[in-house]
C-alpha cells in the first residue's frame, strides 16, 4: 500500500474520497483497501482587503487627475476655439474732425458786426419787453388760478357744510320720529325640559297713536300677543308699563294695544320725549324716488334708524279683503325688522312689513301704504265689529274689458279656505259687480263696502259668472264671519 500521508503527517485533498469510492478500491488478489483516510475538500480563494483597496484609491485618483487635465485643457483652448468660432472685428479707426482756420475781419466786416450787433441788441431789448408782457400774463393767470381755487374750496366748504346741515337734520327728523315709537314685549311663561320655569320674550316695535280717553293706543304687528302671560312697552324716554290688547286683525295680524296713561309719570301733553305719530298719505304721485327714514327697529334692533329713497310705491298685496299697497325701498335692514317709515315732513307713511318681501331682496325694507291702513285702524281702535268675506282679488283694466268682454267690478283671483265667500258659493275667475246693494267699480270700491260691513249678518253678493261665450249674472248671499278678535275687559 502506497504511503499517501505528506512529511508532517496531513492526508493530500486528492487522498479524500467518498464512501462510493471506499467500495471501489480493492487490491489485485480481490482484498479489499481501506481509504478512509483518503478525503478531498475544496476551499475558495482568500480575498486580499488591502490590495483591493489600493487599486480602487489609485482609480480614483487617476479619475480626478484626468477631470483636473481636462479642465485644464479645456481652459486654455477656449478662447483659441471662440476666436476661430466667431472671429472679432476690427474696430474702426479713430479719426478726429479736422480744425478750419478763420480769416482775419476786415474793417468793412467790422462795421457790418457793429451794425448787426445794434440790431441784435434792439432785438434783445424787444424780447425783454414781450418778457415783462409774457410774466405779466403769467402771473394774472396763476391769480386766476388761485382765485378760482380759493373760490372751488369755498364751494366745497359750502357743499359740506350743507351736506352736515341736511344729515343733522335727518337726525334730528330721526330722532323726533322715535319719540312715538315704542318696544312691546311678550312675555310667556314656560317650563325647561327639567320642569324648571322660565319666562321667554319676545320683542317688535309699536307705533303711539293716539289718546283715546285715558288710555293710550298702540299699534304693532304680533299675533302672539294673544298667547303672552304680560305685554310691556317700554316708551322712548326708557318708562315701562303693561299694556293690553285692544283688537286683532286676523287678516293681517296687526294689533292695537292700550297703555293706561296714569301708569307714566306724565302725560304726553308734559312729556317731550313721547309724542303721538302724525299720519301722512302713501298715495303722493311723487312718493317714488323721495328719501324716507326707517325708525323703531329697521335693523331688528330696538331704537335704530336707517335712511333710503322710495323704490316702488303702489305694488298691490295679495290681502284676503284688502286693497293695500306695499312701499320698497333701497334700505338694507333685518328680515325681522320692524316699525315705520317717515317722510321729510316727520309723517308716518308706512309701517313695516317683511312678511310681502320679494325672495331675492328680502333685507330690503318694504312696508304696507299707511293710507290703505287708516280706514281699518280706525276702527280697530273703535272695537267696531267688522265682517270677513275672504276673498283674494284686483281690479279689472279697461283694455282688458273692452278686448276680452268682460264687465265692470271687482274681479276674483281666489277664495280662502272655509271662508264665508268659499260657503256662499264664489269663484275664482268671477267679477263681483254689486254687494249688499252697492254697485261695485273695481277692487277698491268692493273693500271699502267690505270695510263697513259687519259680523254676524248676511250680505248679498251679485257676480257675474262665465257661461258659455259671456257672462251671466248669479245672485249669491254670504253669512259673515268676525275679522276682528278682542281683547278681554
Amino acid at each position: 500500500m502506497n504511503d499517501t500521508k505528506h512529511e508532517d503527517g496531513s492526508v493530500p485533498e486528492k487522498a479524500k474520497a467518498d464512501p462510493a469510492r471506499k467500495e471501489a478500491s480493492t487490491s489485485g488478489n480481490g482484498q479489499e483497501i481501506n481509504t478512509d483516510f483518503m478525503k478531498e475538500e475544496i476551499r475558495q480563494r482568500p480575498v486580499n482587503k488591502k490590495r483591493l483597496l489600493r487599486r480602487t484609491a489609485i482609480t480614483a485618483f487617476l479619475a480626478v487627475l484626468f477631470g483636473a487635465v481636462a479642465c485644464a485643457v479645456f481652459l486654455l483652448l477656449e478662447p483659441v476655439i471662440n476666436n476661430a468660432i466667431n472671429p472679432s472685428e476690427d474696430p474702426a479707426p479713430v479719426t478726429f474732425p479736422e480744425e478750419t482756420t478763420e480769416e482775419e475781419m476786415s474793417p468793412e466786416d467790422m462795421i457790418a458786426n457793429d451794425e448787426q450787433i445794434q440790431e441784435a441788441e434792439a432785438e434783445k431789448k424787444a424780447a425783454s419787453l414781450v418778457d415783462v408782457d409774457a410774466i405779466r400774463d403769467e402771473v394774472l393767470s396763476e391769480v386766476r388760478k388761485e382765485i378760482a381755487s380759493e373760490s372751488k374750496k369755498q364751494e366745497q366748504e359750502d357743499a359740506a357744510s350743507e351736506m352736515e346741515k341736511a344729515v343733522t337734520s335727518l337726525s334730528e327728523l330721526a330722532q323726533e320720529a322715535q319719540r312715538s315709537m315704542v318696544t312691546v314685549t311678550a312675555i310667556t311663561s314656560d317650563y325647561d325640559w327639567a320642569g324648571d320655569a322660565f319666562d321667554s320674550t319676545g320683542s317688535a316695535s309699536g307705533l303711539i297713536l293716539a289718546e283715546h280717553g285715558k288710555d293710550i293706543l298702540i299699534l304693532s304687528d304680533d299675533n302672539e300677543y294673544a298667547k303672552a302671560g304680560e305685554i310691556q312697552v317700554t316708551f322712548h324716554d326708557g318708562q315701562q308699563a303693561k299694556a293690553e290688547i285692544v283688537s286683532q286683525d286676523t287678516v293681517t295680524g296687526f294689533t292695537i294695544l292700550k297703555v293706561e296713561e296714569s301708569s307714566l309719570s306724565k302725560t304726553l301733553a308734559e312729556n317731550d320725549e313721547i309724542t303721538v305719530a302724525s299720519l301722512g298719505s302713501s298715495e303722493k304721485n311723487s312718493l317714488m324716488g323721495k328719501p324716507v327714514i326707517a325708525v323703531g327697529s329697521p335693523t331688528g334692533t330696538a331704537g335704530s334708524i336707517n335712511y333710503g329713497l322710495v323704490t316702488n310705491a303702489g305694488l298691490a298685496l295679495d290681502v284676503a279683503d284688502s286693497a293695500y299697497k306695499q312701499i320698497t325701498t333701497d334700505i338694507y335692514g333685518s328680515t325681522q325688522a320692524s316699525g315705520a317709515l317717515v317722510d321729510l315732513e316727520g309723517n308716518v307713511i308706512g309701517w313695516i312689513d317683511m312678511q310681502h318681501s320679494r325672495s331675492d331682496s328680502p333685507n330690503l325694507i318694504s312696508a304696507i301704504g299707511i293710507t290703505g291702513m287708516k280706514s281699518l285702524i280706525e276702527k280697530m281702535s273703535n272695537e267696531i265689529r267688522m265682517g270677513y268675506l275672504g276673498v283674494h282679488g284686483t281690479d279689472i283694466p279697461e283694455q282688458v274689458q273692452e278686448e276680452d268682454g268682460l264687465p265692470e267690478g271687482a274681479y276674483v283671483l281666489r277664495t280662502e279656505m272655509d271662508s264665508a265667500a268659499m260657503e256662499a258659493g264664489i269663484q275664482s275667475g268671477d267679477v263681483i259687480t254689486a254687494v249688499g246693494g252697492k254697485r261695485v267699480t273695481g277692487w277698491s270700491a268692493f273693500v271699502d263696502i267690505l270695510l263697513e260691513s259687519r259680523s254676524g249678518r248676511q250680505l248679498s253678493v251679485t257676480v257675474m259668472r262665465q257661461q258659455g261665450d259671456g257672462y251671466g249674472e248669479v245672485n249669491l248671499t254670504a253669512n259673515l264671519t268676525a275679522r276682528l278678535a278682542f281683547g278681554s275687559k
